[in-house]
């Protein structure tokens, strides 16, 4: 995060944290073996957050939140219980009530239990960077493997929901 200077707003400075990131990919040398003989790479997400070889995609944003300071928004390393948390907080939006802005945290619901369907639990989440004519921009980290920049429709069935961090 070296050369970001926060400006006190939680939208902009979060952005500034993720976009100093993008190009950042888990380690190829650095690796381990799971139980389920999965190769996990190290990132500098998971040390931080102290689980340096798991999955990274909530583990990055919530690096960025902290490197930008966000106050009064929990930090996770699994999307299942942040979305929990955020639900609870009253801090999350269902998509279909909801148009996201820069700045807020989206989920998705990737998982199809034996094709019949989405499970309906969020498995990875990145930080909206713009909406623009109905296409929602975001940098997410674990998208293969390193921190890169996609684009989705803003009603796209996969997003399972919106974390609203910042006033």
């Amino acid at each position: 995060v070296s050369g970001v200077s926060l400006t006190g707003n939680y939208r902009t400075d979060l952005l500034a944290i993720a976009k100093s990131q993008l190009g950042y990919a888990e380690s190829l040398r650095n690796r381990f073996l799971t139980e389920e003989g999965l190769l996990k790479g190290y990132t500098r997400y998971g040390a931080w957050y102290g689980y340096p070889y798991g999955d990274w995609c909530a583990m990055f944003v919530s690096f960025c939140l902290n490197y930008a300071e966000v106050e009064d928004f929990p930090l996770e390393a699994s999307c299942p219980n942040w979305a929990k948390k955020l639900i609870e907080q009253e801090l999350y939006k269902v998509p279909s009530e909801y148009i996201p802005k820069a700045g807020d945290i989206i989920f998705f619901d990737w998982d199809y239990p034996d094709e019949g369907g989405q499970d309906g639990i969020p498995n990875h989440v990145g930080i909206v960077e713009k909406v623009e004519n109905g296409t929602v921009y975001t940098i997410e980290g674990n998208s293969a493997d390193s921190c890169r920049q996609k684009s989705y429709p803003v009603g796209y069935y996969e997003i399972y929901g919106y974390g609203i961090c910042c006033p």
